[in-house]
């Protein structure tokens, strides 16, 4: 049986120095580490039961140690396709320590089979989704691949993500997601294939609950990467 209380590590993966995503130098100059937070993974550790022990490591902003793969008894990972070569290099440092990795995101989304080394595949967005995983991995399951069906995702009841997780100082900024989905048809974005044509909204009340933490918000995200798992 897995552990009742299990320490989960989230660790999101580096971004190819070379790719859209590389904004080091603006960041250099604001005295950020990178860019922005994973709003995708802190919205999964929302959704994870709340005695869970969560601890988050971001590779584009801080290291990943032996003592934090020591304390996991699960690692979730999971991103875009410019991350795809350090996801897969924390899948094979999990598996040579006998940690057992879960993937999600866009691009094991796109291409699961990349990913077939995992533990766990959890393809699709995570709400409606993710409760199937914690009871296959709760009642002691080693191995698994969990599909949602596409663009059925209900994001009015997804929680507010644990904000909590983050050291706001490594970012340039901090966002939010308000909405999945994209009613355009740009030729390099996968978007409308992974979350549809038709936006699908959060509602005022998730955007700016009375119970907001402090936080700066600077941008408002229409994608998100594991929201996504």
């Amino acid at each position: 049986m897995a552990p009742t209380t299990p320490n989960v590590l989230m660790v999101f993966p580096r971004f190819n120095p070379n790719s859209f995503w590389n904004l080091q130098p603006v960041c250099d100059i604001w005295g950020a580490r990178c860019p922005a937070p994973p709003l995708g993974l802190i919205t999964v550790a929302a959704l994870l039961p709340q005695h869970w022990n969560i601890r988050l490591i971001n590779r584009n902003a801080e290291e990943l140690t032996e003592r934090d793969l020591d304390w996991a008894d699960l690692v979730m990972t999971g991103g875009m396709l410019p991350q795809q070569d350090d996801a897969l290099l924390l899948i094979d440092l999990c598996r040579a320590r006998g940690k057992p990795v879960v993937v999600g995101g866009p691009d094991a989304m796109s291409s699961p089979d990349i990913y077939r080394h995992a533990d766990f595949l959890v393809l699709g967005e995570a709400e409606g989704l993710i409760d199937e995983f914690i009871a296959a991995w709760s009642a002691g399951a080693k191995l698994g691949v969990f599909t949602a069906e596409k663009f059925q995702a209900d994001v009015t009841k997804s929680p507010t993500p644990r904000f909590d997780l983050l050291d706001t100082s490594y970012y340039l900024y901090v966002g939010v997601q308000f909405c999945r989905g994209c009613p355009f048809n740009c030729e390099f974005c996968d978007i409308i294939e992974l979350y549809g044509r038709v936006p699908r909204a959060k509602t005022n009340e998730q955007m700016w609950p009375s119970s907001r933490r402090s936080i700066v918000v600077a941008i408002a995200a229409m994608s998100i990467s594991w929201t996504t798992i």
